[in-house]
């Protein structure tokens, strides 16, 4: 074993391949050839006398012995890179380059707004945002491409850590004549006799909403599937249709109304997450306090609004 020899270089190329799963998406990260990549991981293994990965099909999986160099390190190498950025910068600047994900509701309500005012802050910020499914979310979260993420505190993974931001009633969503029409306490049961849209099954919500129907015994009359809330929005806009969704998606938009609707199921939390072994730098601690402000804003006006409703 030599570990002398090991430099950062060869652990964040390890960090790389670790997280990505293969090559091929790790030396594009890094943008140096696959072959270098490869042999650049031999060294590795060669300097510890241990196996870093094997191969499964196409994929790469951490040996036990990797798995175990991948926590110890990928916090110190964090830690390490925000310290050598810092040094270049002696003011209380936060500096770097911060990876956001978000799904599409999250994102333009929370995420996007709390980014801005970080960049208004932190001059020498640079912030990537990407709106995405909450799957892909994971994915690049765990894959390391993402630092931090808000999503639905639904998906439950063992490796991750969270931070819950603002918690929501599903609800009914429509114009104000159609809203108002409809009483103040309302079940997917009650909402049967209407023409809905809501988002397709592939989102959590949507099978949220199907599990609560099937526990009511509700037929619902899904006349319309979207692959967003910002659809949803514009098909409630049309007042051919009551969409089922987000309340919070509709704050600034003053042709909509929504009423909550009533069951244990159709409910869901926003939450700031990130991985448990990245070293949770200046920026995520930033923009963590930066999302929960914008989140008790947020909070406090549908409280506001739902009163003037109602």
């Amino acid at each position: 074993m030599n570990i002398k020899q090991i430099d950062l270089r060869l652990l964040r190329s390890f960090l790389t391949v670790a997280r990505t799963g293969n090559f091929v998406r790790a030396s594009e990260a890094l943008s140096i050839t696959q072959s270098a990549l490869s042999q650049q991981m031999r060294e590795l293994a060669g300097h510890l006398d241990q196996a870093l990965f094997e191969k499964r099909g196409r994929s790469l999986i951490l040996t036990k012995f990797g798995n175990g160099l991948l926590q110890k390190i990928e916090p110190l190498l964090g830690q390490i890179e925000e310290a050598l950025m810092q040094s270049l910068d002696d003011s209380r600047n936060i500096i770097g380059t911060l990876r956001v994900g978000a799904t599409n509701t999250y994102s333009k309500t929370i995420a996007l707004p709390a980014c801005m005012e970080l960049l208004k802050e932190y001059p020498s910020l640079k912030i990537e945002l990407q709106e995405l499914p909450a799957q892909k979310v994971l994915t690049e979260l765990m894959g390391g491409t993402i630092d931090v993420a808000i999503i639905p505190q639904d998906y439950q993974f063992p490796d991750l850590e969270w931070s819950s931001l603002i918690t929501e009633q599903f609800s009914v969503i429509g114009n104000i004549k159609m809203i108002e029409e409809l009483p103040n306490t309302i079940t997917l049961k009650y909402l049967a006799k209407y023409e809905l849209a809501a988002l397709n099954r592939q989102f959590l919500m949507r099978q949220k909403i199907d599990a609560q129907a099937r526990k009511e015994g509700a037929s619902l009359e899904i006349r319309m599937e979207a692959s967003s809330m910002g659809d949803l929005i514009e098909i409630a806009k049309s007042g051919k249709l009551l969409a089922l969704g987000s309340s919070i998606a509709l704050l600034k938009e003053k042709q909509l109304r929504s009423k909550e609707i009533e069951g244990e199921l159709l409910i869901r939390t926003a939450a700031v997450c990130w991985r448990k072994t990245k070293f949770v730098n200046s920026a995520m601690i930033a923009f963590q306090e930066k999302a929960q402000e914008i989140s008790s804003s947020l909070e406090a006006e549908i409280k506001q609004r739902s009163a003037r409703f109602y």
